[in-house]
């Protein structure tokens, strides 16, 4: 080990001093993902650079790492070919920087794909749903309708104004919901 880094010129040294710390922490930052550790770490430490509504975290604890690691290891492997010095520095810098962009919009895909999994059933109000189980009248009592909302097909309590019971089958109109989830329905004419 010291052989080789006697052998590198300064600048791949300095290279290296970056590449070498920075390796580490991305190892032991996967090693924490992947056994249980502080996946989300790092929120505190995200700083967004506003790309839109839905926002770009450009620099992250991560991106940073990886940008460090990327551009260190390509410096050390540039300034070993043909290259002029400068060039080599350049290119692994925009190396290093295009990995954390990369870096950023992967993450924001990635977090893109995430849900609450909550559903708002003020979405419902005008929707056709269909009886599963029957609705008394006169909201007497609840029954249970099944409808396709926020992309789920779903199964919720439903109760009607309308004065007749609304049989397994029929098809009904969503016309309010109230706060526990339970909708209102009418009959479609």
């Amino acid at each position: 080990m010291l052989t080789w880094w006697n052998e590198l010129l300064f600048t791949q040294q300095i290279f290296a001093l970056i590449a070498i710390p920075s390796s580490l922490i991305l190892v032991i930052q996967t090693l924490l993902l992947l056994f249980g550790g502080d996946h989300d770490g790092d929120a505190d430490a995200d700083f967004d650079i506003d790309a839109g509504d839905d926002g770009l975290a450009l620099f992250s604890v991560r991106g940073i790492v990886a940008m460090l690691c990327v551009m260190g290891w390509s410096g050390v492997a540039l300034l070993e070919t043909p290259l002029p010095d400068v060039l080599a520095i350049i290119i692994a810098i925009l190396l290093g920087l295009t990995t954390l962009v990369g870096f950023a919009y992967l993450m924001k895909l990635v977090l893109g794909l995430q849900s609450s999994g909550n559903i708002d059933y003020g979405n419902s109000i005008g929707h056709v749903a269909q009886v599963y189980i029957p609705i008394p009248p006169a909201g007497s009592a609840a029954g249970k309708v099944t409808l396709t909302l926020q992309e789920k097909y779903i199964e919720v309590t439903a109760i009607t104004t309308a004065n007749e019971t609304l049989p397994t089958g029929s098809y009904v109109r969503v016309v309010s919901a109230n706060e526990n989830g339970t909708l209102v329905v009418e009959p479609i004419q």
